[in-house]
C-alpha cells in the first residue's frame, strides 16, 4: 500500500459515520442499555447499566445526540432528563438489527466439523 492510499483510508476511517457513533466503548455500551430499558432511563440509570460513570454517559449521550437517534424525555419540575432511542429512527433500527446479529453470532456455540479423516 502506498503512502497516498495510507493517507487516503485514514482519512476515510476519520470521517466515517460508523467509527464516530462508537469512537469509544462507552458509546455503544449507552446504546446497548438503552435497547433493552423498557422505559426513558436518567444518566444515572444509563450509567448503572451501562457499568460506567455519570460523567462519561454525559458525553455519550451529547455526541449521541449528532446522530438524531435518541428522544430527550423533558418533564416540567421533574429532573433530570430520561433518555430513549428513538425507535421510529431508520439508524435505531439498523443498529438493532446490527446489535442482534452480532450478539447471537458472537453468542453461538462452535460447530466442530469432523475432518475428513474421522
Amino acid at each position: 500500500m502506498d503512502e497516498q492510499s495510507t493517507d487516503e483510508y485514514t482519512r476515510l476511517v476519520a470521517e466515517n459515520g460508523l467509527a464516530l457513533l462508537f469512537a469509544n466503548r462507552v458509546r455503544a455500551r449507552v446504546v446497548a442499555t438503552l435497547f433493552y430499558a423498557s422505559e426513558p432511563l436518567p444518566v444515572e440509570r444509563i450509567a448503572a447499566g451501562a457499568g460506567v460513570d455519570r460523567s462519561v454517559v454525559h458525553e455519550a449521550l451529547d455526541e449521541l445526540k449528532r446522530f438524531g437517534i435518541l428522544k430527550i424525555d423533558r418533564v416540567e419540575g421533574r429532573d433530570p432528563d430520561h433518555y430513549a432511542l428513538d425507535e421510529s429512527d431508520d439508524l435505531t433500527e439498523a443498529l438493532r438489527t446490527v446489535a442482534e446479529l452480532a450478539t447471537d453470532r458472537y453468542h453461538q456455540p462452535e460447530i466442530d466439523i469432523p475432518s475428513d479423516e474421522e
